[in-house]
């Protein structure tokens, strides 16, 4: 794949005139997903990130690192905001701590190795219990070819969702994750959900956007293959 990478940051403060896709009105599908929010930056910028336990949000590691100085964003600086929808959130949360995947190097600005360790575990100051507000499980990645969904807020798209249902995993490439679902600026760590399994579950996390034969691409790290959740010990990564 010529150009597989061109850009592996996609936080929203960076963006600069960037063309992306079109807006649109959230529809019902869009509404459902209250445990998807926005991860907020002090500053403006904004990705994605996912709910996974009481006390646990999933998101992209390279989220948490400022983009110019290269240096971990500080903890009071991020704000999860769940369910983010036309000005209003279903909780808000502060973090607590941040837990970046022990393989993942923010100064690797470009390369697969960069996507395929690109997750970060946030613990949240206080638990989210609000019913309607349940967290989503991990799963392992299904067959190449399989349907998946992403749900993402984007800089076109900041005051609510949009799920991009049908696209299918095209493959792995050096333990990165390929799959035909179009993102944009602000969609880093959006889940990546596999919708077989009676419920939807979390399979990887959105790294980064390139083009293939001129098609849009996305690329992930496989979430099943390097974290855990325990209802008693909450989310933690496994050993690389």
């Amino acid at each position: 794949m010529q150009h597989f990478l061109k850009r592996a940051c996609l936080v929203i403060g960076l963006l600069q005139g960037v063309m992306g896709l079109t807006a649109a009105s959230a529809t019902d599908m869009d509404r459902q997903w209250p445990a998807v929010g926005r991860l907020n930056v002090t500053g403006g910028g904004f990705c994605t990130a996912t709910l996974i336990g009481e006390l646990h949000v999933l998101t992209a590691a390279h989220c948490v690192f400022d983009a110019q100085s290269g240096a971990r964003v500080d903890v009071d600086d991020l704000e999860f905001r769940a369910g983010w929808q036309d000005g209003q959130a279903e909780s808000y949360r502060k973090i607590a701590a941040v837990k970046v995947h022990p393989d993942f190097s923010f100064a690797e600005q470009e390369g697969l190795k960069r996507v395929a360790s690109d997750l970060a575990i946030l613990r949240l100051r206080t638990p989210i219990t609000h019913p309607d507000i349940i967290p989503f499980s991990v799963a392992q990645m299904p067959m190449r070819g399989a349907r998946v969904a992403v749900v993402s807020y984007a800089h076109d798209r900041s005051e609510g969702p949009k799920v991009h249902q049908g696209c299918t995993i095209l493959g792995r490439k050096e333990k990165a994750q390929v799959f035909g679902c179009e993102v944009d600026y602000g969609s880093s760590g959006a889940p990546v959900f596999r919708l077989d399994l009676g419920m939807p579950m979390i399979i990887s996390v959105i790294s980064a956007k390139s083009t293939h034969a001129g098609e849009p691409i996305s690329l992930g790290a496989a979430a099943g293959e390097k974290l855990v959740i325990l209802p008693s010990r909450g989310a933690n990564f496994l050993r690389p």
